[in-house]
C-alpha cells in the first residue's frame, strides 16, 4: 500500500509553518531551499485567498527516479520515494523534469534535495514535520485508499498527469478545477 499525503486546501491559511517545520527539520541553518512550499492560488474574488501546500507526492510512476542518471533515488515498500543523498551529482535533471518542483536545488552544497516523507521520524512513530506543525491540522499522512475515502477528499491525483501522485486534496470550493495544477504557482 503507498503512503501518501492528505491536504485541506479549504481550511489553510498561508502560515508557512509546515514550511518552516520541514526545513528545520531537514536543512538546518538552509533559509532558501525549501522542501514543501506554500503557494497562494489566485481566485476571481480580489478579497479572497487560497493557498497550496505542496512537497513530493510519492509518485507511483516518479519522474525522479526514472530521469537520475546515477540511480539515486528508490521507491520503498510503502511508496515513499527516497532520494539517496550521498549519490547526489548535483546534475539538478529531477529538479528540471519533476511536475511539482519538487526536489530543490542546494546551491551551498551543489546537491538537490526533496521531502522523503520523514522517513526517518515515522520509523521513530512520529509524524513528518510538516503534518505534526500544522496549525490547522491540514496536512495528514497515510495509506492511499484510507485517505481517498476520508471525508472531503475532492482530489485525488491530476487525471492529466500518468505518474500518478499520491496526494489527496480537500479543495476549496472557491477554486476552479484540481489545486493540484496550482502547486507552483507563486511561491511565498
Amino acid at each position: 500500500m503507498a503512503k501518501g499525503f492528505f491536504f485541506n486546501n479549504k481550511d489553510c491559511y498561508g502560515c508557512m509553518t509546515c514550511s518552516v517545520a520541514c526545513i528545520t527539520d531537514k536543512l538546518p541553518g538552509n533559509s532558501v531551499t525549501y522542501l514543501r512550499n506554500v503557494t497562494e492560488i489566485l481566485v476571481d474574488d480580489p478579497k479572497t485567498y487560497s493557498f497550496m501546500s505542496m512537497s513530493c507526492n510519492h509518485c507511483d510512476n516518479p519522474v525522479c527516479l526514472a530521469v537520475c542518471p546515477v540511480g539515486a533515488y528508490e521507491k520503498l515498500e510503502d511508496g515513499i520515494v527516497r532520494q539517496r543523498h550521498d549519490m547526489c551529482i548535483g546534475c539538478q535533471t529531477c529538479v528540471r523534469e519533476c511536475p511539482y518542483g519538487s526536489p530543490n536545488y542546494y546551491d551551498e552544497e551543489g546537491k538537490t534535495h526533496k521531502c522523503d516523507m520523514c522517513v526517518d521520524r515515522q520509523l521513530r512513530g512520529e509524524k513528518p514535520a510538516c503534518v505534526e506543525a500544522c496549525p490547522g491540522a491540514n496536512l495528514e499522512i497515510g495509506d492511499m485508499e484510507e485517505l481517498k475515502a476520508m471525508d472531503g477528499a475532492d482530489f485525488v491525483s491530476d487525471p492529466d498527469m500518468d505518474i500518478a501522485p499520491n496526494i489527496v486534496i480537500k479543495a476549496d470550493p472557491k477554486i476552479k478545477g484540481n489545486p493540484a495544477k496550482y502547486g507552483q504557482v507563486k511561491t511565498s
